[in-house]
């Protein structure tokens, strides 16, 4: 990613050749940095990723402007306070807002079993991290403890959200069923009973 000064707007982002949700992720950042009335430009080869960002940016106190050029997106953004946004056409969609305690369950180790399933997970476990609120748990069992094992393509995304509170419980029966009890190298190798007591007081489970 690229980030350069422009001449008409404060910050400009290169988002182009990145894949969903980083480009949404960047903006989000550069967006909390600007003050009311202040603008950025994002650039975007990636028409889902553009059609994220003007959905989040219509619900976030902002509005965007795009043109396009050799597949090329230029997005225009102005941040507007809370009273200007009222005078926006008000967007048909809208984020849903998570309450309560939630915890994600992965049962197996990639989302998909194909590549993009490789990628899917990968994006997923780097944008836990930006949900607002995070999850309390995040459980792992059967297959999925494989993701908290030396060589994980996740493990770094594990360790960093572990690091921000998140509490990582791994199924006991699972570890030594796969004899991977030395591989382990985040999170807490738990039992059925604390599972299960875990997920009956989530307010919602998340199982991808």
């Amino acid at each position: 990613m690229k980030e350069v000064k422009s001449h008409n707007v404060g910050k400009s982002i290169d988002a182009r050749g990145l894949l969903c949700p980083k480009p949404l992720i960047l903006t989000k950042k550069s967006l909390s940095k600007l003050h009311v009335g202040e603008q950025m430009e994002v650039l975007i080869d990636n028409v889902t990723a553009k059609n994220n960002i003007e959905r989040f940016l219509a619900d976030n106190y902002a509005k965007a402007e795009c043109t396009e050029e050799s597949g090329t997106y230029k997005l225009t953004i102005t941040k507007l306070s809370s009273e200007q946004i009222k005078e926006i056409e008000e967007p048909v969609y809208q984020v849903p807002l998570t309450k309560g305690k939630h915890v994600y369950v992965f049962k197996n180790e990639r989302i998909a079993d194909d590549e993009l399933g490789n990628m899917l997970t990968q994006g997923f476990f780097e944008t836990i991290k930006e949900i607002n609120p995070l999850p309390e748990k995040i459980i792992f069992y059967h297959k999925g403890v494989n993701l908290v094992l030396e060589g994980s393509p996740v493990l770094e995304n594990i360790k960093h959200l572990e690091s921000l509170g998140i509490e990582i419980l791994i199924c006991g029966n699972c570890v030594e069923y796969y004899d991977v009890k030395e591989k382990i190298r985040v999170g807490t190798v738990s039992n059925a009973y604390d599972i299960l007591t875990a997920l009956s007081k989530a307010h919602h489970i998340v199982s991808p």
